[in-house]
């Protein structure tokens, strides 16, 4: 620092208002002074570039030397875990819970006000406030959600159809006789229409019967469209007078649409079901049949004088219902998950008996697995006589607890996620209390699929199980499941600020393909690489090297590649200079602006994400580059900024920045590789802070590879912590941050190592004890 530094920062002057010339050693520095220093050496804005500058290993040094001086006293003792708010389901995790809890993708939480965001995610409780709007839009969720997870049975939609007179279909010449029977000959028959709702037993009534009394009984054959026997009756003498003879019969039928067919079997013939068929049913002319419904319900003229030989049978009525029992599928997925009793016992002047004790028995298993844990008596019983109440007002005992379920899904133990220790709980001489079980269980559940435990983890929790060894072989099971998709879309997404995605325009005349379609695209492919090295713990490097992606057709025609298949299959980069997500149309797009690329943006964007270094803040009253600066009309973007950095108060940043940046500009504004722009070669030649020099984004990307992996991992982990424990991090954290590091370096930082990491250090499976509020 005296070789380097105390020239521009002493009693006379004092560049930035930092004056270093009193201090003997770094240990005399303020925190704040350190820190400040810190930043800018390694940001590599200090010394500026018209200065003597330190070689790279010197840097490093200084570095090293300042970290230990902010971190060693801290991470000399055991660090405290640190305390976390209690936090709100965010509008991800509400929708994934409610998915998971029932079994159906009802995503309420769509309508909720947007999730602030805090330490760079939205599940950060110190951020995650309770507005009266959404309150509002809590309790409409919550009976949007009840009414859709549960059904009264009485509600189900059942067949009712019945068809009498002028309405019945005759395939033949029938005769309509008095109180509008069908008479029909010998070779006609009739049929119904109709949609079953569900697979079941479905009772067809049919009223009919013999015309001449002296002719005996004569078999209705009940046949599908094929002529296929399904059952079949006898009809006896009709009874003139308008009376008929009856037959009911219960049939299997499938849901939707069928045509049963009824024929009169006046020969002595023997009907076997399933075997039997009628040929004659078999080729309906559709013109024919068509006639026929147009007829039906038009006045028609009675004969009463019906020739009993040539009309020996009469039809006067089909009627179908059902099905007789509704089936499991015809509920929703978890319904007897929350109605485990279906049936309470009857009581005498009673619409129900037992309703709070059946309740009770609903209640409880259902609760703990909305409240995450274990539920008492006590406190089920202010939801059981709900259930009661509303019986007794009226309700149903299904509509009842739909009642209680709305109740239930507004508790505050469903809504946030609290760790409030328990009273036998006892800190450590560190100040430190572990998290029960179901806290634990609820904290790796919504790390790894921002959702609730699965019911393994709670028979584990509930049997105390969940030693720190069971904890890590939880965390392969668990990101085998689809479930851990949400890493991608909640943490990954943000880390890599993917959502901004969404709200990014591009100039519609130098860009007409940029559309939705190719956004959520491009996010979709960076998402599915996150996973891809997840599930396959594969080192974080190949987050730079990578020599393949994943596609659709929209994105492989806009990378000018070949594809066909299902979407987003991994497809290979080997013939193209794209690699790794330096390369992605999400984070090229992101890091540019409407009209042009951007070196100062894509620059930032691999300073902070990969190399892990924040850039300094620009100093105050600096001017945003101006394209129509006098450079010329015709000037490049690299002489433009090359003007921009002519600003002492602007070099310093810019030079790193913008020579990241350059690295990409054979790139577009939308990610599309280039060679040239505007009739000029693009010059992707540029530097890292070490003064390495590199030409186009695969060189680029494989040097960070090759030297600066150890700042992605750190970056990467201290993201990871902080998203798994919902907090900003502090400086106890930064020695659970350097020993995961030091855990997973000789395994070359994989992905799947640093989660298991971050799941077993002390800050996820352990709190700060807060005496007061222990005593509370």
């Amino acid at each position: 620092m005296q070789a380097y530094c105390v020239d521009c920062h002493n009693e006379d002057v004092q560049e930035g208002g930092l004056d270093l010339s009193p201090f003997e050693t770094l240990s005399d520095l303020t925190t704040a002074e350190v820190k400040r220093v810190l930043e800018m050496v390694r940001f590599g804005a200090m010394p500026p570039e018209d200065y003597d500058t330190p070689e790279i290993e010197e840097r490093k040094s200084l570095v090293s030397a300042l970290e230990a001086t902010m971190y060693s006293s801290t991470c000399d003792l055991t660090p405290r875990a640190g305390k976390v708010t209690v936090r709100r389901l965010n509008r991800s995790e509400y929708n994934n819970t409610i998915r998971d809890l029932f079994g159906l993708d009802l995503r309420p939480a769509d309508r909720f006000p947007s999730d602030e965001v805090g330490a760079g995610f939205d599940n950060n409780g110190d951020v995650l406030s309770l507005s009266p709007m959404l309150i509002e839009k809590l309790i409409e969720a919550a009976e949007f959600v009840s009414q859709n997870v549960m059904v009264d049975p009485a509600d189900l939609p059942e067949l009712r159809l019945e068809l009498t007179g002028d309405q019945l279909p005759i395939y033949g010449d029938p005769k309509i006789g008095s109180f509008y029977g069908r008479f029909v000959d010998r070779d006609s028959f009739a049929w119904i229409d109709l949609d079953a709702p569900f697979d079941g037993q479905y009772r067809i009534d049919v009223r009919g019967g013999m015309t001449s009394k002296s002719d005996g009984a004569a078999k209705v054959a009940i046949c599908d469209e094929q002529g296929k026997l399904l059952a079949s009756d006898e009809l006896d003498y009709f009874g003139g007078g308008g009376g008929a003879d009856s037959m009911q019969e219960t049939i299997e039928l499938t849901r939707g649409k069928h045509r049963l067919i009824f024929v009169p079997v006046l020969d002595d013939r023997d009907l076997v079901v399933g075997e039997t068929k009628f040929e004659s049913v078999t080729t309906l002319d559709p013109e024919r049949v068509k006639s026929i419904l147009a007829r039906r319900g038009k006045p028609v003229s009675v004969d009463r004088n019906i020739d009993a030989e040539t009309y020996p049978f009469m039809f006067r009525s089909f009627r179908v219902s059902g099905p007789r029992e509704h089936p499991r599928d015809a509920y929703p997925p978890k319904q007897f998950q929350i109605v485990r009793v279906r049936h309470v016992a009857p009581k005498k002047r009673d619409r129900y008996s037992d309703v709070a004790k059946t309740a009770m028995k609903n209640l409880q298993p259902l609760m703990e697995q909305v409240f995450r844990g274990p539920v008492t008596e006590d406190e089920v019983r202010p939801y059981a006589q709900l259930v009661e109440q509303s019986v007794k007002e009226g309700a149903s005992f299904h509509r009842a607890t739909q009642i209680a379920l709305s109740a239930i899904l507004v508790s505050p133990r469903f809504l946030f996620r609290v760790e409030t220790p328990s009273p036998e709980s006892e800190p450590n001489s560190f100040g430190d209390i572990p998290l029960s079980p179901h806290q634990l269980a609820t904290r790796l559940s919504y790390f790894l699929w921002s959702s609730t435990p699965d019911q393994t983890l709670l028979d584990q929790a509930d049997r105390n199980e969940l030693d720190l060894e069971r904890l890590r072989g939880h965390v392969g099971r668990m990101l085998s499941d689809e479930k851990a998709d949400a890493l991608a879309t909640d943490f990954a997404a943000q880390w890599l600020g993917l959502r901004n995605l969404a709200e990014h325009e591009a100039d519609g005349k130098r860009f007409p393909t940029f559309d939705q379609d190719l956004k959520s695209s491009m996010v979709r492919e960076t998402e599915s690489l996150f996973l891809h090295i997840l599930r396959n713990n594969l080192p974080i490097s190949e987050f730079l090297t990578a020599d393949y992606t994943f596609v659709n057709e929209t994105l492989a025609e806009h990378y000018g590649l070949t594809f066909s298949g299902e979407p987003f299959q991994k497809v290979s980069l080997s013939e193209t200079p794209r690699r790794g997500l330096l390369s992605h149309g999400s984070v090229l797009t992101l890091t540019s602006t409407p009209n042009r690329t951007s070196p100062v943006l894509r620059g930032k964007w691999i300073l902070e994400n990969v190399l892990g270094t924040k850039a300094p803040d620009p100093p105050a009253g600096v001017p945003e580059l101006d394209d129509a600066k006098a450079a010329g009309d015709n000037a490049t973007l690299r002489e433009q900024l090359e003007l921009h950095r002519q600003s002492p108060s602007c070099a310093s940043c810019h030079r790193v920045m913008d020579q990241l940046g350059f690295g990409l500009d054979d790139y577009d504004a939308i990610g599309q590789y280039r060679t040239e722009e505007g009739g000029k070669p693009i010059d992707a030649s540029g530097a890292l802070p070490d003064g390495r020099s590199f030409n186009g984004g695969a060189q680029l990307s494989g040097m960070l590879a090759e030297t600066e992996v150890e700042g992605l991992a750190r970056t990467l982990t201290e993201r990871l912590l902080t998203f798994a424990i919902g907090r900003e991090l502090t400086p106890d954290d930064r020695c659970t941050i350097d020993e995961i590091l030091e855990h997973t370096r000789s395994n070359q930082f994989r992905l799947a190592d640093l989660v298991t990491e971050v799941v077993a250090s002390r800050q996820f499976r352990f709190q700060t004890f807060d005496a007061d509020a222990h005593s509370r």
